[in-house]
């Protein structure tokens, strides 16, 4: 199941920006949408990618930034300036409907966004527009 969330209305953001700064914002919406995900009743775990799982068997790829790479979640520049997008990869936890725990995920790594920019908000660091969107891989 997957299913996708926009968010405009963020602001009008001056773009992704490049290098250091464009790094440092996708590690933020990163560990945000993480924790935010990981918080979100019925949610069991952050599914790690492929990618993932072949970057933690060589220790060559580690980021060269030495922050820990967060697992299950993307964070990508889209094409136009300001547009970013999220991909959450999780597992829900039986007893709980894919779907509900899918919006409530939404709506939570939205909101924690939000929050994360604090009151100069998230257009004031290159973020417009927000599309999240979450997959769910597996139950546990």
């Amino acid at each position: 199941m997957s299913d996708t969330h926009r968010a405009e209305g963020l602001g009008s953001g001056s773009g992704s920006g490049s290098g250091s700064a464009e790094r440092e914002l996708r590690a933020l919406l990163q560990r945000t949408a993480a924790e935010a995900a990981r918080a979100t009743t019925g949610v069991a775990y952050l599914r790690p990618g492929l990618g993932d799982l072949v970057r933690g068997t060589v220790p060559l790829l580690a980021p060269a930034d030495g922050q820990r790479r967060v697992t299950g979640v993307r964070a990508e520049p889209g094409d136009a300036p300001g547009l970013w997008r999220l991909r959450i990869h999780l597992a829900v936890r039986r007893g709980h409907r894919a779907l509900d725990v899918v919006r409530a995920v939404r709506t939570e790594v939205t909101a924690a966004v939000q929050r994360a920019f604090g009151p100069e908000g998230p257009d004031k660091h290159g973020v417009a527009t927000l599309t999240v969107t979450v997959t769910v891989t597996d139950l546990a």
